[in-house]
Parts: structure tokens; C-alpha cells; sequence
């Protein structure tokens, strides 16, 4: 478990797995990864690292979680697995002070399979793996899958969680809590959001899928978006910021600042 302190807002990172993977998943080359030059945080010799992971958001009155083991379905939820996996990943959550039914909002920044998001009863139907917490996402996102003209990782399920009613589609700049806003960058997805967090004077921005390793932040590469000009643009837009960097998909300590040429490492 990782927490960072931005202002008055605690960030928890509670991390279910961690391992290499091959450069190709994250739209890279060994040649790359190797020639970035990244902490071994990032990499493992020409091996990106990554992770299925939870990043809450503790403002005090509010706990938001964010892309919950996301873009890991193939893995956490085959038929044969999913039950014992979102049954650890509940009592991983249970044993870091956040239990699942004390989730307030589940942001989702876009559509790429529904991770933790969801939870599969037994009877093959599905339910909010968060039962208290509506789940977020742009509604020019949600109008976007419906215009895709192929089936997306998720949509099913998804479908079956807006028919209960538990799926909210709100603006492209969408202010959750005072200190926890959405923003609307597309580029990835056509509702693909970023999530910005402000408190003290202090900012950590959440970057969803802009960039899927801390290597694409070096390295940025197009064919990782559905629209990579308008992704990449916004991805280097927010590097001009001073904000702690973090990234959902990426591994320990998964945030960052970024110092022109790489992203440094921030811990606890």
C-alpha cells in the first residue's frame, strides 16, 4: 500500500499485482524501453512493469476510487477466476481501511474493460463491486462507445450496470468533490477523462490511459490512442503542470514528477 498526502486530500494506492510485461502491450519496443533510460521502478531491463492496482481519493467526506484494476479483464475476470479474484481483491481493500461499502464514487476515466468496477454473483449477473458508489464516467464517453462501430472490453457488462441504474454519465468537466474534478482530454477513447486533485496548494493529476507506462511520457506513441495527436498533445499540455503524476496502470511507486526528460519517482 502507497499513500501520498496532496494538501488536505490522502492518496491510497492498494495494489493487487505487480509483473513485467511485454513491451508490445504498452505500444513499445524492447529497443525502447531499453533506450529510455527509466528507474528499474519502471522497468526490469527491457521489460516494462505494471500493475492491477486501486488509487483512492480521502478528502474527508468523500472516498473516491478510481479505475479499480482496470484493463486487466483477460486475466481477473475469466470465467474460471473471477469469483476468488474480486473476493481477495475486497478483502485486499477491507484490510487497507477501505472497505468496499464505504466507497462514496467509482470514477472510471473511460471504457477499458470494467475491472473492479463490476461484481459477478453467482448467477453470472452483475452488480457495482461498490454498492454505495455511483460510477462515474463522461457522458461523451458513454455516447461514444454506443457510436463505436465494434465491441469494446466491458460494454456488455457495462450495459447490464447502467440497466440498474448505477452507471452516471456526467459533463466533461465535472466537479466531484471540491478538492476532485473530472476533465475531459479524448484522445484515447472519445470521453477519455483525466482526474485532477487539488488541496493545500498542491495538485496530483491522474492520468487514466494517456499514458499506460511511465515510459510513454519519454516515449509517446500514437497507435496506444484512438486519436494519438489529440492524446499525446493533452498528455504533454499537463506535463507543463506542477502536479504529482500517477498513473493507474503503472507499477510501484505508480506517481511521479515529471522533470522535463523523465518522471522521478515519489514514495510515501
Amino acid at each position: 500500500m502507497i499513500t501520498l498526502q496532496i494538501g488536505d486530500v490522502t492518496l491510497t494506492r492498494v495494489s493487487y499485482a505487480e509483473v513485467d510485461i511485454a513491451p508490445q502491450q504498452v505500444g513499445l519496443t524492447s529497443e525502447e524501453v531499453a533506450g529510455a533510460g527509466a528507474p528499474p521502478e519502471w522497468a526490469n531491463g527491457d521489460k516494462p512493469r505494471a500493475s492491477a492496482s486501486a488509487w483512492i481519493i480521502d478528502t474527508g467526506d468523500a472516498r473516491v476510487v478510481v479505475d479499480p484494476a482496470g484493463a486487466v479483464d483477460a486475466i481477473l475476470r475469466n470465467d474460471n477466476d473471477a469469483a476468488a479474484h474480486q473476493e481477495a481483491f475486497a478483502t485486499l481493500l477491507a484490510h487497507a481501511g477501505y472497505p468496499r461499502e464505504t466507497i462514496t464514487h467509482a470514477v472510471a476515466t473511460h471504457l477499458d474493460g470494467v475491472g473492479m468496477l463490476a461484481w459477478r454473483d453467482d448467477d453470472g449477473s452483475w452488480a457495482p463491486f461498490f454498492p454505495n458508489a455511483p460510477i462515474l464516467m463522461t457522458q461523451t464517453e458513454l455516447d461514444g462507445i454506443d457510436a463505436l462501430p465494434f465491441e469494446p472490453s466491458g460494454r456488455k457488462v457495462l450495459a447490464q450496470l447502467q440497466d440498474a441504474g448505477a452507471v452516471r454519465g456526467v459533463a466533461d468537466d465535472e466537479e466531484i468533490t471540491s478538492a476532485v474534478s473530472l476533465e475531459l482530454t479524448a484522445g484515447h477513447s472519445p470521453g477519455h477523462a483525466v482526474v485532477r486533485i487539488r488541496s493545500g496548494g498542491e495538485q496530483a493529476i491522474m492520468l487514466g490511459h494517456l499514458a499506460l507506462t511511465p515510459l510513454n511520457l519519454v516515449v509517446q506513441k500514437d497507435a496506444n490512442h484512438m486519436d494519438g495527436a489529440i492524446a499525446n498533445g493533452r498528455l504533454r499540455a499537463l506535463l507543463e503542470e506542477d502536479a504529482v503524476f500517477i498513473g493507474p496502470l503503472w507499477p510501484a511507486p505508480a506517481a511521479g514528477r515529471w522533470n522535463g526528460k523523465e518522471l522521478v519517482p515519489v514514495s510515501s
